[in-house]
């Protein structure tokens, strides 16, 4: 059984695995809040699929239906393993797993909710963090830097979590994200701005968030015009409660939310991520296979992201200056970004295909298997 919280997480990050899984000869069912827009592509795909009303956000008496559902359905299938991921679906399934005696769990860590978090929040996801540890069989994180964040954060010890692969939740389709495949065209006041105004593009795509260092990228671009160098921004993601300003009115558009990213990657020089935390940010991988270059902050799970000075650059947490002078570098030289993104290219496509990211996750599922299957045997 594969849970996760959202429907829209099941479709993009969890269906290629489910069905990986199915083609391995596994019997699988995926659960989440609703997966009946892709119910039928994963019964063809000889997937089960059930939803289960969950909430993203705490809700005390829904939660506990939720958990009381969870439970009667795995008494139902009597899984051999239970694999799961984002904050409240974890929450749940470990519990109910470790109710029912599912023998196999396993938590897919994909961030850290409360590393930016305070007072009474960071406590409570604090524990929330620690009881799905305590409940898992197994911890898998999707970057080296969010393991050893567990670790140094409590949430669990050295030892009990592990990274398959290099990394990421499920990889990238490199064959979609290709500078060479057909892609819908460019809306028109994106085209606009661009016709409007010259000059290296820096693109973000992502929730417009505060923990996303979008501010971080717009105070260093305006200096970076400031210094006589032509700049422009492309934001790209819905609102989420960040206060854009823009006082010094240099050239900075908003897309809102966009449902195939690939014409805006595509016009991208630098992509920039200065956030605060991550768990392994897609949209480094997706730029990647684009063959656009980033600029990322040294947080949790950014910086597995690049190699710096390969395939992107480094710069630590909020430091305009930083950010500044490698935007100013990329800016500049032109034949070095496009190195790096060549360069990126080439890692999305050796250590991030999908079918590598699943079979290492698989490799980890039939390896807990075996050790059940072994104590059972040795016990008689």
């Amino acid at each position: 059984m594969v849970v996760v919280t959202a429907g829209v997480t099941a479709r993009l990050f969890m269906r290629g695995y489910a069905m990986f899984l199915a083609q391995a000869g596994y019997e699988v069912t995926l659960v989440a809040n609703d997966v009946s827009d892709i119910s039928r592509a994963l019964a063809e795909a000889g997937v089960a699929a059930f939803s289960l009303p969950m909430r993203r956000d705490p809700s005390p008496m829904q939660d506990v239906r939720s958990l009381g559902r969870m439970i009667s359905l795995m008494r139902r299938i009597r899984p051999d393993a239970v694999i799961y991921a984002t904050p409240k679906a974890s929450l749940l399934a470990s519990i109910a797993a470790r109710l029912v005696r599912v023998p196999v769990r396993i938590y897919e860590l994909w961030g850290i909710r409360f590393e930016t978090a305070s007072g009474a929040a960071r406590r409570i996801f604090r524990g929330i963090e620690q009881t799905i540890a305590a409940s898992s069989t197994a911890i898998l994180a999707n970057s080296a830097s969010l393991a050893d964040q567990a670790i140094r954060l409590g949430i669990t010890k050295a030892g009990r979590i592990e990274v398959p692969a290099s990394g990421s939740s499920h990889g990238v389709d490199s064959g979609h994200f290709s500078p060479a495949a057909p892609r819908p065209a460019l809306d028109v006041d994106t085209a606009r701005f661009l016709e409007q105004y010259a000059g290296t593009t820096i693109g973000y795509i992502g929730r417009l968030h505060p923990d996303k260092g979008v501010e971080t990228l717009l105070e260093a671009a305006a200096l970076v015009r400031e210094d006589g160098l032509e700049v422009r921004v492309v934001l790209v993601g819905g609102d989420e409660g960040l206060d854009i300003r823009n006082e010094r009115r240099f050239p900075v558009h908003r897309t809102g939310e966009a449902g195939d990213v690939r014409p805006y990657l595509a016009e991208f020089d630098i992509l920039v991520l200065m956030s605060l935390r991550e768990g392994f940010p897609n949209v480094v991988l997706e730029a990647a296979a684009m063959e656009v270059p980033a600029i990322v902050s040294d947080a949790t799970g950014c910086v597995d992201s690049v190699i710096p000075g390969v395939t992107g650059v480094v710069v630590p947490v909020g430091d305009v200056a930083g950010l500044r002078e490698a935007l100013k570098a990329v800016a500049t030289d032109p034949t070095w970004a496009r190195q790096m993104g060549i360069a990126a290219r080439g890692r999305a496509v050796e250590a991030f295909e999908p079918r590598v990211v699943w079979a290492a996750l698989e490799q980890h599922l039939r390896a807990q298997l075996n050790r059940v299957g072994e104590r059972k045997n040795y016990r008689g």
